[in-house]
């Protein structure tokens, strides 16, 4: 059997008209144009000419008909990298000839797996780091670095809330800095771009899930259900449909810690032979979550042996130059003061007690009130030392967030040709968030995106002294507005570490803290506060001067004057292009590059009475370049170099906004924040060793980041040094298989030493933790412990090797059963290194049944997590000034269930 026609892959005939018998003559004029005129737009790289227009049009070549019998791969479930990778270039590259360390989830992993934070996302790719989670988002720690949160390849917002995958069906999960074709993009570490559920046009089916837990053997069980409704199907030909409703209601491992939230997703698409028009809009109601702040007072005997140095805490209040600490009669958390002590540096940094200093006059008059400088714990007061302490500890009832989001988009594609594709798309976000933890960490945020992108993808074709030469391009404009409204307060929260956990879980606020007496009448968790800016009576210490917030609405307070109390608005305008340019069948080069032109504003939204105006504007540039030329050895083989530059802002704070400058650049946008320079340098090798079966990559990168000016406007430079490497395998028989190893060395070039406790807690009754960061220099004297020498660190928190991986076995009977885990290498929790977190690992169990039939209708999962019951610890905070311990959940067990029709 013969046929005269041609067609290329896309089904187009090669004789110059398309299947409906429109010529394509006007089509290829049109592609003449436009790519001269974008040549014309960068002329350091040009768009490739299909040379099918300049012969192919006069030739007719008979072929046999060949049939081909292989394989199919269901892309829902197999572990295999099958997806082209669009959040990359935005094309249908593979991910073997993409040049980046990429990794992928499948719509199975994501509905079925137990994903409860980012920590969880180890188990799918490389370079993940455990840990700065804080019980909050899907955003992972990369490389040591934060990360960005894309969905459906535009960049949305990483801001706190639960895990939630009510809209998606994958993830692609990318190392590095994201591509030119986005722009600038703040988060360097790497990026994960969620692919949201899209409408079926072949079949209705729908989905019904439900997960049921939690029961602890060895701690308290907790009430967990979530429940997920998924419908799609075709409406005609041409207009198909898709909704998703989740009801989660989590009482999480940890004591006074919720997840609970309501999901609304809906989908419509529309297409033919050339337009697709895709819409979607999402509700996500966070009603009521909280962060883990895990075990305070981080100490050696707390790792290795679950010891806690329960008791009071001694403050160390400074009244005129002089500093005072109360002497009690124990470590209760009522004993009375017997006296009072004065406390001076020694040569070693530490405050310990001048001998002969003892009184009995409270030296903290109204006249002359003092100020909570810091803390000492003095392991020999009765009622102090070595106690027992669940890993279930965490939070106060008292505590509560929220967060809701309005996320909408809307795509439209146009085929112009085989070769010459129009993108338009649409992102707009909507979200306010409220963060209420301690009475002293309050968040009030309100945050906007606008975001369009139009893209012109063409490919091209050409024959140059007989060889191929091609070209796939994607050139385009953003133009992406942001608006962010944050007040909040954060200026005693410092205290974190004198709270007694083993107390009852309402005491861990200030109020309990200092003995206060007043109330603020605005009520709230931060009523203790008393009349902002006015000394207030403790019960226990005298008076005292309190760092000042004031009443903010809904019973919640905030700073006037603070780098994170601002309303700002900015717009961010970017022409981008991209070309991977193939040289024969075995070269290519992947080349591109972005300009960015923002125009920034930022003012006070929370001016106290009387003050004055604080506002300002400026415009920056911002760029971004990459280049990565490969060669394929082999056609199932890749190897490549990638060098990527680029220059972002750095947004901070509690919420995605600019921040106020400090010092030279007080009350001003901080102008340092928009030269944040990012660089990588990645080596790396990919090859389908089965091509189907079994995937390999391996990739050495070298990457530096300047972080956030701190308050004295010094940049401190991260760079991270690594290795990555992965495995997928999957089977006929049933089995399928993923590893992922990860070895990281990383260091600040420069940073300084403060934070919660920068010596560490050390019980001895003279280093001081919880030094006061919201007051540097008081009557003369500075920060207690800010004597620490600044300068090159390793960064902390940091495991050099993490290895990762699952093995999944489904028997033709049905049953299934898999076993995931992760090994960390020894790490340090803070710069002082007084606590050594050992090597760790975490084994889950998951067992299922699936009736083994072609189109199984149900299944059944039993999970259990940390099947051995190891007490493993991550970092609370991701920051260097982290002192947060948070062990992570013992064994756990999780029923889900699965009905499909």
């Amino acid at each position: 059997m013969t046929d005269t026609r041609h067609e290329d892959r896309t089904g187009q005939d090669r004789t110059g008209q398309d299947r409906t018998g429109q010529d394509r003559t006007g089509q290829d004029s049109l592609y003449y144009v436009l790519s001269a005129a974008i040549g014309f737009a960068f002329p350091s790289i040009v768009f490739a000419v299909d040379d099918q227009t300049q012969s192919e049009t006069t030739r007719v070549e008979e072929l046999d008909t060949v049939f081909v019998q292989g394989r199919r791969t269901d892309i829902s479930s197999t572990v295999l990298p099958t997806r082209p990778p669009l959040s990359v270039y935005g094309t249908e590259t593979t991910v073997l000839d993409t040049p980046r360390s990429v990794s992928q989830i499948s719509a199975e992993q994501l509905a079925e797996d137990s994903i409860r934070s980012s920590d969880d996302l180890v188990k799918y790719a490389p370079g993940i780091t455990r840990g700065g989670g804080q019980n909050a988002g899907i955003a992972p720690q990369f490389r040591g670095q934060g990360s960005e949160v894309f969905q459906d390849g535009q960049r949305r917002y990483s801001v706190r809330h639960p895990a939630n995958f009510n809209a998606y069906e994958g993830a692609d999960v990318v190392a590095g800095p994201s591509s030119v074709i986005f722009g600038s993009v703040t988060g360097s570490g790497g990026y994960i771009n969620y692919l949201t559920k899209k409408p079926d046009f072949t079949q209705r089916r729908t989905l019904f899930s439900t997960q049921l837990g939690t029961w602890i053997p060895d701690g308290e069980s907790r009430e967990s259900t979530r429940f997920t409704l998924d419908h799609t199907g075709p409406i005609n030909d041409n207009l198909a449909y898709r909704f998703s409703v989740t009801r989660q209601r989590d009482e999480d491992y940890y004591f006074n810690v919720e997840n609970n939230f309501d999901a609304f997703y809906g989908a419509v698409a529309w297409q033919d032979d050339r337009l697709r028009i895709d819409f979607n809009v999402a509700y996500d109601d966070y009603f009521d979550w909280n962060i883990t702040h895990g075990w305070n007072r981080p100490h050696q005997k707390l790792v290795d042996n679950g010891k806690y140095y329960a008791g009071r805490a001694t403050p160390v209040i400074q009244n005129g130059t002089t500093l005072w600490s109360p002497v009690f009669a124990s470590g209760a958390a009522d004993s009375a003061v017997l006296g009072w002590v004065r406390r001076e540096r020694n040569s070693e940094g530490k405050y310990p007690v001048v001998a002969g200093s003892f009184t009995t006059a409270n030296p903290n008059r109204a006249d002359s009130p003092g100020t909570v400088r810091g803390y000492v714990y003095d392991p020999t007061l009765g009622g102090n030392g070595l106690a027992s302490i669940s890993p279930q500890k965490s939070q106060r009832a008292e505590d509560k967030n929220t967060a809701r989001r309005v996320t909408s988009q809307l795509r439209i594609a146009y085929d112009f040709s085989p070769n010459i594709k129009l993108v338009n798309s649409s992102l707009y976000l909507k979200s306010r968030d409220v963060t209420d933890a301690t009475g002293t960490f309050q968040s009030q945020s309100k945050d906007s995106i606008l975001d369009n992108r139009f893209e012109f993808h063409a490919k091209g074709e050409w024959n140059l002294g007989g060889v191929k030469f091609g070209d796939e391009s994607n050139t385009g404009l953003i133009y992406r507005s942001e608006h962010n409204r944050s007040l909040s307060a954060n200026n005693s929260f410092w205290m974190i570490n004198a709270y007694d956990l083993n107390l009852d879980s309402s005491t861990k606020y200030p109020g309990h803290l200092l003995g206060l007496t007043g109330r603020n009448p605005a009520g709230g968790n931060g009523a203790w506060i008393g009349t902002p800016g006015v000394p207030q009576y403790s019960n226990t210490y005298g008076w005292l001067n309190l760092p000042a917030m004031y009443p903010a609405g809904g019973g919640l307070y905030a700073e006037s004057v603070a780098s994170y109390t601002s309303e700002s608005k900015w717009i961010t305008k970017t022409v981008f292009t991209q070309h991977n340019l193939r040289f024969g069948e075995h070269l290519g080069l992947n080349a591109g590059a972005s300009r960015s032109w923002v125009d920034a504003e930022i003012e006070n939204p929370f001016p106290l009475p009387g003050a004055s105006k604080r506002k300002d504007r400026d415009n920056f540039r911002l760029y971004s370049v990459q280049f990565s030329p490969y060669v394929k050895p082999t056609d199932n083989s890749t190897v490549y170099f990638t060098y990527d530059r680029s220059l972002a802002i750095n947004t901070g704070g509690f919420a995605n906004g600019l921040s106020w400058g400090s010092g030279a650049y007080a009350n001003r946008l901080d102008p340092l924040a928009f030269e944040s320079k990012s660089e990588l340098y990645e080596l790396g090798v990919k090859i389908d060793v089965i091509p189907d079966r079994l995937f390999f990559s391996l990739s050495a990168f070298d990457q530096a980041r300047d972080l956030s000016p701190d308050q004295w406007n010094n940049i401190a430079r991260l760079r991270v040094k690594g290795l990555e490497s992965t495995v997928r395998f999957q089977s006929e028989g049933g089995v399928s298989a993923g590893l992922n190893l990860t070895r990281l060395s990383a260091y600040n070039e420069w940073t300084s030493q403060v934070g919660f406790a920068p010596r560490g807690f050390v019980p001895d009754n003279a280093t001081v933790f919880s030094d006061n960061l919201g007051a540097f220099v008081v009557n003369g004297v500075p920060l207690l412990n800010g004597d620490l020498p600044s300068g090159r660190f390793d960064v902390v928190t940091l495991p050099k090797y993490t290895l990762s991986g699952f093995v999944d076995y489904r028997h033709p009977s049905g049953i299934g059963v898999e076993l995931s885990g992760w090994w960390t290498s020894s790490w340090y929790l803070n710069l002082s290194k007084t606590v050594k977190i050992p090597n760790e690992f975490n084994l889950d169990l998951a067992l299922s049944y699936r009736p083994p039939v072609r189109d199984p209708k149900w299944n059944v999962i039993l999970r259990v997590l940390n099947l051995t019951n190891e007490l493993n610890f991550v970092g609370g905070l991701s920051m260097q000034t982290n002192t947060f311990l948070q062990p992570m959940p013992g064994r756990s067990v999780l029923a889900q269930f699965n009905y499909k029709f």
